[in-house]
């Protein structure tokens, strides 16, 4: 809930940003709040208050504290949880076992996939998946571990859009970016959101007049500078460790994001996705090792080959 307010700030007004900060700074603190009490902390009236709640997706007031309620108890009882049963990577010592430190790995992966999972804004989902079925072109950016993300969106996006590429090296971002334009849009990966090669590609971005969607931590130089957020918010040492969990993230919310791109696509693309798959059963073996005879096209579903 706290991610879904972060990335509706850029839309919303001066006086409700306002409601947004308090609520942001102490969230805790809101819930022995009356709407004159918070108005008053946020120095506005009771109206832009209920406009505020409206404008991040609740009915009135006590929809939103009791939202909230329920979104720090359940945030309070993953933490609680991952204390107590949950070993993070960066706890692996030398004196673990392949089998143990196999262990921590897999539940601080599991760890990271349900906090995505109760943190996702459907809301922003919706509008990236929206925005890249409308645009002329589709970048997608990132360096690093990010890089190869990036280029397993490109695998996934290229077969619902038309015209989609990736690209994890700088100087062929920076490029890219710059032949962008409205009506395009460029999906930027970073987990920090700190890379200064990423923000300096979605600056070039968006002075071209594209649309930017970030994949990245809330609040983050990068969610700044985009105009859609799908924030992906991992405690992650990286320090030591390649990034495990936040790549796992990355690719689940992308996955999310391919599958909103099929339900939401004209229905065209079924015949798209037929041409594929058609194409990709002449590479398969049968199970007499035979390979398999063209058969003729038909419209398919959204479906991911092996």
């Amino acid at each position: 809930m706290l991610s879904a307010i972060r990335s509706a700030t850029d839309q919303l007004r001066r006086a409700e940003l306002a409601v947004a900060r308090v609520v942001l700074a102490a969230p805790a603190s809101v819930l022995n709040d009356s709407i004159a009490q918070l108005a008053a902390r946020a120095g506005v009236s009771e109206p832009t208050v209920l406009r505020f709640c409206r404008a991040v997706g609740f009915t009135g007031f006590q929809d939103f504290k009791l939202k909230l309620a329920q979104d720090l108890a359940a945030t309070a009882a993953r933490a609680e949880a991952t204390r107590e049963s949950v070993a993070l990577a960066r706890d692996l010592s030398p004196d673990d076992s392949v089998g143990s430190a196999a262990e921590k790995v897999l539940n601080r992966a599991i760890d990271a996939l349900l906090r995505v999972r109760d943190g996702l804004d459907a809301t922003a989902l919706e509008r990236a998946a929206r925005a890249m079925i409308g645009a002329r072109r589709v970048e997608i950016f990132g360096v690093g571990a990010s890089g190869s993300v990036a280029q397993d969106a490109h695998h996934k996006m290229f077969r619902l859009l038309p015209a989609v590429s990736a690209s994890s090296d700088p100087h062929i971002q920076a490029m890219a970016a710059a032949t962008l334009g409205p009506g395009d849009v460029a999906v930027a990966l970073s987990k920090t959101g700190t890379s200064v090669e990423i923000l300096n590609a979605v600056a070039v971005a968006r002075s071209a007049g594209a649309t930017v969607v970030a994949i990245t931590a809330p609040g983050s130089d990068l969610a700044r500078a985009a105009d859609i957020v799908l924030a992906v918010e991992v405690d992650e040492d990286t320090a030591i460790h390649t990034p495990m969990a936040s790549r796992l993230a990355q690719l689940a919310v992308l996955d999310a994001l391919a599958v909103g791109i099929g339900l939401l696509s004209p229905p065209d693309l079924n015949e798209r996705l037929g041409r594929i798959k058609a194409v990709l059963r002449e590479r398969h073996l049968t199970s007499t090792g035979a390979a398999v005879s063209p058969t003729p096209l038909v419209p398919l579903s959204y479906e991911d080959h092996r």
